[in-house]
């Protein structure tokens, strides 16, 4: 009997191992993807802003988003590359980089009906929660369908992405009330920096027990 419950507790210590090496390796890689990630539209608002390149700072800050994105999903499918349940690298980072763009687009929209003085009151609320919803579910949908034919109960993956980013978009809001039009270029730059990390350890850290559970299922195919 003894023996049995030691090589059950080995067998348990093994299976445990994989797993706590890649929430910890899942952590540091997407806090690094988003926290770089986000550095790029951070810093095409801030370079456009009140200058000539101004009129196309919407589309440059999408076109951002797209950049973001991919950095994300390279650093989300290189986490789990190791494992057999690792996401297909490019198909991951294409899907990831769409949403990205849908979320910023959402985004911005709201931000530009916000600033219209033409749009009710109601329907900016509502156009708001719609924009919202769609905007933190697009790249975790996007995400599952890639993967769910692989990948038993992925659908969990939306619910929990989205409210992992909800609770990390906040810290991207907090500068608002410190920062104006006579905060220094690099001021700003450091400012929406340190927020986009928070941000990143944020979602990497909510989303990781659930990452591990899909795609470190089985033990590494080599050790990171």
């Amino acid at each position: 009997m003894a023996i049995v419950s030691s090589a059950q507790g080995v067998a348990s210590t093994g299976v445990r191992v994989p797993q706590l090496r890649f929430r910890r390796r899942w952590i540091l890689f997407v806090m690094v993807g988003e926290a770089v990630g986000f550095c790029v539209p951070a810093a095409a608002g801030a370079l456009t802003a009140g200058t000539a390149w101004e009129q196309w700072q919407t589309l440059l800050l999408i076109l951002a988003g797209v950049v973001e994105g991919a950095l994300l999903g390279a650093a989300q499918a290189l986490a789990a590359r190791p494992y057999d349940g690792r996401p297909h690298l490019w198909s991951w980072i294409a899907v990831t980089a769409l949403g990205a763009a849908v979320a910023w687009t959402c985004g911005l929209t709201v931000s530009a009906l916000g600033r219209s003085s033409t749009v009710p009151l109601a329907a900016f609320i509502a156009a708001a929660i719609v924009l919202g919803v769609v905007g933190l579910i697009a790249m975790p949908t996007l995400q599952w369908a890639s993967m769910r034919s692989t990948t038993p109960q992925s659908v969990l993956w939306i619910p929990v992405n989205a409210g992992a980013w909800a609770v990390g978009v906040v810290w991207t809001l907090l500068p608002f009330p410190f920062i104006d039009g006579s905060t220094p270029l690099r001021g700003l730059i450091v400012v929406y920096a340190l927020a986009g990390l928070f941000m990143a350890i944020t979602v990497a850290a909510f989303t990781a027990p659930l990452a591990r559970r899909f795609f470190a299922g089985a033990e590494p195919q080599k050790i990171d």
